[in-house]
């Protein structure tokens, strides 16, 4: 899942922390029709980050469970369809994931896809953030190194406490109703409220989950859904945290195999052990002596640790991060760091950057929506444990963010956090699920997405030999405009625009340099 620089973390002595152990059963609608007969006014979005989109705000209750009581609002974006009435769809409800990531602008991204020539495209920002009412500790939440010390690890428990303390002062009323389930609510309000009686869903990593409990809720207002790069089902969230620092260090594995079949090229060693020393080596420099790049990008011991996972996620450009990093060891002139694939490519105005950057700061909104949503899961209430994971996941894996995604939730600490259990995924909506995992997918490892598959009863798109996350989207073309992941696209859209049944297969996409085939492993090995 995409993790914005989550940096879970610990400390001290614990407050009274209730952790619910049941699990929610499917709900029949607690929105009055007064919600879903509001009248909306669409208009042309006034952002320039949203051109071309129609915006409207959407009120619905805080509480679902005291609908009469006090309103927020959600902001939502469409991109209508291209083809005439008869020929529409109906409406493509996106997610982009996160947890907690703004949606509005995914409308534009997936409206760009042959999708949009048929749905309208809806993006909803979540409650909590965007356009929607905001969740706002009033304070940046603390980051903790990929590789802490000792000494930065209970500095961060202290942080976290104070974080905490902010965000509970700030909106602590607020906090315990911002869930992925009342997302979910939001949502079939929004899907009343454009008068559709079902929806179709695409939805991404933490997306993908989202699109499940939204299923779950209201089995019968959903149609297909697309769950791409589909988080694991048993794991919200700790879990599902903890399984990527393997993921990541089989990456690197493999990403250093193929530098040591090329020792000839870039230098780095004949076998996995010497790039490794080599990459060792390497951090050690820039820890006693970061390097800048022309860009402004500063190489410090703790980015170069990340950039080497990030760096083995995408085989696709194997070649050009070998570059960047065979300058950095060498002390030569540095070559800009290769784009992650799938970024999606926003447009600046062409004056006033530094408007342009606060507009598109307000078009996010505060980044604290995440830890509610985190914090509707259940989480060890040991801080040692916290302590044992960081100083195990950083001794032993020492590329990549292991060691960051270990540490405790904010929730530990907060008076204030959901209390209603999370969803029980089950399928009772007719049409199976298509749900898309990356073999080696650091951020959803491939075993998550093929539990999510078989608890949904639904088939596995496997994007075979590829650390890739997120496979569908109009940003996903390589430089000549083709898309990057020809095999998933084709299965995407023969299921969402032509109907078709969606089947098990394995896409070969996005092979390594000087490859035509990506190599990859049997399908049994895989699932």
């Amino acid at each position: 899942m995409v993790t914005t620089g989550l940096a879970l973390s610990l400390t001290g002595a614990l407050p009274s922390v209730s952790f619910a152990d049941d699990r929610q059963e499917p709900t029949e609608d607690r929105a009055p029709a007064a919600f879903h007969d509001q009248d909306v006014d669409w208009e042309e979005c006034e952002d320039f980050f949203l051109t071309g989109l129609d915006c409207a705000t959407v009120e619905v209750p805080l509480d679902y469970d005291a609908p009469e009581g006090e309103r927020i609002h959600v902001g939502v974006s469409r991109r209508p369809a291209q083809v005439d009435e008869e020929e529409r769809q109906g409406v493509l409800f996106t997610n982009p994931g996160g947890p907690g990531a703004t949606g509005r602008l995914t409308a534009d991204e997936i409206g760009s896809t042959p999708l949009g020539e048929v749905y309208d495209v809806i993006g909803m920002d979540p409650r909590g953030l965007g356009a929607s009412t905001w969740l706002d500790c009033e304070v940046d939440p603390p980051l903790l190194d990929t590789h802490p010390t000792d000494e930065e690890l209970e500095q961060h428990f202290d942080n976290q406490r104070e974080y905490a303390k902010a965000c509970d002062e700030a909106d602590g009323d607020l906090r315990p109703h911002f869930t992925t389930a009342n997302t979910a609510r939001d949502m079939d309000v929004v899907r009343a409220v454009l008068g559709e009686e079902q929806i179709d869903y695409l939805g991404a990593s933490y997306g993908t989950y989202l699109g499940a409990v939204y299923g779950t809720l209201f089995p019968e207002r959903l149609d297909r859904a697309v769950l791409d790069s589909a988080v694991d089902p048993d794991g919200v969230w700790r879990e599902n945290f903890l399984s990527q620092s393997q993921a990541a260090t089989d990456n690197v594995e493999r990403y250093t195999d193929w530098l040591a079949e090329r020792d000839d090229e870039f230098g780095f060693g004949a076998t996995r052990e010497e790039v490794l020393r080599s990459f060792e080596q390497t951090s050690e420099l820039l820890r006693e002596e970061p390097r800048e790049a022309e860009s402004g990008m500063i190489y410090d011991e703790d980015y170069f640790r990340s950039l080497v996972s990030i760096s083995a996620d995408d085989q696709g450009s194997w070649d050009e991060s070998a570059l960047l990093f065979k300058a950095l060891a060498e002390e030569t002139p540095l070559p800009e760091a290769p784009e992650p694939p799938g970024e999606p490519d926003i447009p600046m105005p062409p004056e006033d950057p530094e408007e342009a950057e606060e507009q598109l700061g307000r078009l996010e909104g505060p980044p604290h929506l995440v830890w509610s949503l985190l914090c509707e899961a259940e989480w060890p209430t040991d801080p040692d444990r916290y302590r044992a994971d960081v100083r195990e996941l950083r001794d032993a894996h020492a590329f990549g963010q292991a060691a960051s995604q270990a540490g405790p939730p904010v929730c530990l600490f907060s008076e204030n956090q959901p209390t209603e259990p999370t969803v029980d995924l089950t399928r009772e909506w007719e049409t199976p699920a298509l749900v898309i995992a990356g073999e080696f997918d650091s951020r959803t490892p491939y075993q998550g997405a093929a539990d999510m598959a078989d608890r949904l009863d639904s088939p596995l798109v496997s994007v075979v030999d590829n650390g890739g996350h997120v496979y569908y989207g109009a940003s996903l073309t390589d430089d000549e405009g083709d898309q990057m992941y020809p095999c998933v696209a084709d299965a995407v859209e023969a299921y969402l625009i032509d109907g078709q049944d969606p089947q098990d297969i394995d896409c070969h996409d996005r092979p390594r340099p000087g490859e035509d085939t990506p190599w990859s492993r049997s399908s049994s090995a895989r699932r």
